[in-house]
């Protein structure tokens, strides 16, 4: 299948943002997210290139969603139904609903060495500290 392959995608939504992985295998998708989010459901091409998804989203307990949801304290499945532009629009962003809002999308084909984060999950770790600094403490 010419969609088989890892794929990242960064995403936006009222209240936050976030990054992940996920491959496609004989229209079958698998991924994660940096926040323990997990992706599954199928992939289908259509004569035209454009993509329909039909995924499952498995949200963690205390996550909250970047459309604007608080965290809730059991895990939840969400219902992701989406038809996308030819190749997943290629890194232009796309907007698509997730129950409860719209988020934005942008997706790019990663190379395969990518593929374990997929899988396995990952993590990130910010370089630096967000917000106010605190002032430089004199000796």
């Amino acid at each position: 299948m010419a969609l088989d392959g890892t794929y990242g995608w960064v995403y936006c939504g009222a209240i936050g943002l976030g990054i992940g992985v996920f491959t496609v295998t004989g229209g079958q998708i698998e991924g994660r997210d940096y926040a323990g989010g997990k992706y599954s459901g199928t992939a289908k091409e259509r004569p035209d290139g454009r993509i329909t998804l039909a995924l499952t989203f498995e949200v963690q307990p205390g996550v909250a969603l970047v459309q604007g949801t608080a965290p809730q304290d059991v895990a939840r499945t969400l219902p992701i139904d989406v038809e996308l532009p030819p190749n997943f629009g290629d890194g232009e962003p796309q907007k698509i609903t997730v129950p409860p809002g719209v988020v934005t999308v942008m997706v790019k084909r990663l190379p395969d060495h990518f593929a374990p984060a997929a899988t396995q999950g990952f993590t990130m770790e910010l370089a630096q500290r967000l917000g106010p600094q605190p002032p430089p403490q004199s000796k």
